[in-house]
């Protein structure tokens, strides 16, 4: 990391966005839960880009005389929402085949993979009390895992395989896209939406999925009708989503990556509050003693930062 670099960072700032964004994507997620019984993921896609990429134009329009908004490299803004899309499809198409902590806690190896590739790729190195705590923090996933019997199916790859998706965009923001807006970043994610959701819409309408449908009718199945509340809940998820991809964004470009990706780990507690107060979902024991580990995985690395390096 370059003296420049390392002058623009701004620890506090970057944690207190990244928490911010993943207790909103909790609740994101927790909308798309309930949402997958009603509509498809393409359906939801294209509604929720109609809202927020109107949002995001508008906002575009207001900064334009404080701060130019054209990205600085169209190929790494591009590269980096296709990376984030495919994670979505990917940790998505999980969701009917195993439990959602399951699939959450495996998209929670991703901190693991930000750090070992911030420390091959992007030139930030970590200490060994920087990666003890990150090993804590996995320890935690493990614990919440528990990899027993139904935990171990191919279908847990899925969430793996989007930590890993995530991992590369979050690297590729802080080494490629650090001069980019925010809103530039989150404006070329949602185009990416639409285009995947309509496209994908179109695909399906002109071909017959009827059996995949009925095993997995939010990735298969075709448009269906939505009532008022399935409506101001697609908007709903549609504004915290320009939230939290703009959020996430700043985080990664004002702070180191392995800290910031470590602090993600928080999405957890987070999900453990959104399924309890929508679904009256209540965790283990074992699940409170794995997220305690991950907290303490956060806390260490957040100290060790705030430390003189020198």
């Amino acid at each position: 990391m370059t003296a420049d670099d390392a002058h623009e960072d701004n620890t506090s700032r970057g944690v207190a966005l990244i928490v911010g964004a993943v207790f909103l994507l909790a609740l994101a997620d927790a909308l798309v839960k309930y949402l997958s019984a009603s509509i498809t993921l393409w359906q939801l896609y294209v509604l929720a880009s109609s809202v927020s990429l109107p949002t995001l134009a508008g906002l575009i329009i207001a900064q334009r005389k404080t701060r130019p908004l054209s990205p600085t490299s169209w190929r790494w803004v591009g590269i980096r929402s296709l990376l984030l899309l495919l994670m979505w499809v990917a940790y998505y198409m999980a969701l009917p085949l195993i439990p959602l902590s399951v699939a959450a806690v495996a998209i929670y190896t991703t901190p693991l993979f930000i750090a070992i590739l911030a420390s091959m790729g992007a030139r930030e190195p970590l200490s060994p009390i920087i990666w003890g705590g990150i090993l804590c923090g996995f320890i935690g996933v493990v614990v919440v895992l528990r990899p027993t019997g139904d935990a171990y199916t191919p279908a847990t790859l899925l969430p793996v395989m989007a930590a890993v998706l995530y991992a590369l965009a979050m690297v590729a923001t802080r080494r490629y896209c650090q001069k980019e807006h925010p809103l530039t970043l989150a404006l070329g994610l949602n185009l990416a939406f639409l285009v995947a959701g309509g496209g994908v819409s179109i695909l399906l309408a002109f071909t017959d999925t009827s059996s995949l449908a009925e095993q997995s009718p939010f990735l298969f199945a075709s448009w269906q009708p939505i009532g008022r509340d399935e409506l101001i809940i697609i908007v709903a998820y549609a504004l915290l989503m320009v939230a939290v991809n703009t959020s996430v964004a700043k985080a990664y470009q004002v702070a180191p990556s392995a800290l910031i990706g470590t602090f993600d780990y928080a999405y957890l507690l987070f999900v453990s509050l959104w399924g309890y107060l929508l679904f009256h979902e209540v965790p283990d024991a074992m699940t409170w003693l794995g997220m305690s580990l991950i907290l303490a995985s956060g806390l260490l690395v957040l100290r060790r930062q705030r430390r003189p390096s020198r």
